[in-house]
């Protein structure tokens, strides 16, 4: 009889271990459990879950990367560096309410989505804005942004003076590849576009060193560019003048895992607290002290 107890016994240790085990793996704060929650005194238990996001680190005034953790920049994990930026402060408010961590991976804009899918990471909070092809994929959050398009040229080109898509008429332009700036592109009449760039850097210098005449992007964008390049000047268009868009796509939004309802409804709390005036104040902020470049 005492031999059949023990069995049993170790059964049940077995299946409490395995619970406890499941329960660990599905308890991070991309998931459901409360970060809180816990047994008093127990320090592993009281420390803050990882919410872990991928952005490029290289898209002021969204993100960018710096040396050293001022003005409150965050850790890259794997790196020396630290990455600040409008992404990064939204990200930490978000995060704080939800009792977690942040924690930042580097990663190329074309692979942000599938660090999302597959887990790597919890979100996208990268200056990232909804279009039908990331929708097949992702699952957006509420706007933390609303943003608007833009044109990007020299003071002294050719296109310096234009008022309209219709003034940039033939120029050769080119954008980011998989935004929703690159096929703005068509709306220029006989436009040459080149083809798309891995990043804004890249864009930038394509513009400065005259191997373009024009560039598309949002206003955010276009005013971290002429802070940082002075002979650039940025078109914002009058209404009715610009680039036509869906008002979605101008929407900047956290993206997650599509079918995790559950952290786009967390990151919606924390958004509400955040009011519109705050957004601004906070852009206008990073537009101000991101890294000169020049």
């Amino acid at each position: 009889m005492k031999k059949r107890k023990g069995k049993s016994f170790r059964k049940a240790v077995s299946g409490v271990l395995a619970l406890a085990s499941f329960a660990l793996v599905f308890s991070g704060c991309g998931a459901s459990a409360n970060p809180s929650a816990g047994a008093a005194g127990n320090s592993a238990s009281s420390a803050k879950k990882p919410f872990k996001i991928a952005l490029e680190c290289a898209y002021a005034p969204y993100n960018w990367t710096q040396t050293d953790n001022s003005n409150q920049a965050v850790p890259i994990q794997d790196s020396s560096s630290y990455c600040n930026g409008y992404d990064i402060q939204i990200a930490k408010k978000i995060a704080d309410k939800m009792g977690c961590e942040l924690q930042v991976f580097k990663t190329e804009w074309t692979s942000i989505p599938t660090a999302i899918t597959s887990g790597k990471v919890d979100a996208g909070i990268c200056g990232m804005t909804v279009t039908a092809e990331r929708k097949k994929t992702l699952l957006f959050s509420n706007p933390y942004y609303t943003s608007k398009y833009v044109a990007l040229v020299k003071k002294s080109g050719k296109y310096g003076n234009a008022k309209s898509v219709a003034d940039l008429k033939g120029a050769i332009c080119t954008s980011q590849q998989s935004t929703s700036w690159y096929p703005l592109l068509s709306q220029i009449p006989n436009a040459n576009v080149q083809p798309a760039l891995a990043d804004v850097p890249t864009m930038l210098v394509s513009l400065t060193s005259g191997k373009c005449d024009m560039l598309s992007c949002d206003k955010p964008t276009a005013m971290a560019a002429t802070r940082a390049y002075p002979q650039i000047q940025m078109i914002d268009f009058a209404n009715g003048k610009g680039f036509k868009a869906d008002a979605e796509q101008t929407h900047v939004c956290a993206a997650v895992a599509k079918g995790n309802t559950e952290l786009k409804a967390k990151i919606d709390n924390a958004l509400k607290t955040i009011n519109e005036s705050e957004r601004t104040k906070l852009m206008d902020w990073c537009v101000k002290n991101q890294p000169s470049t020049t």
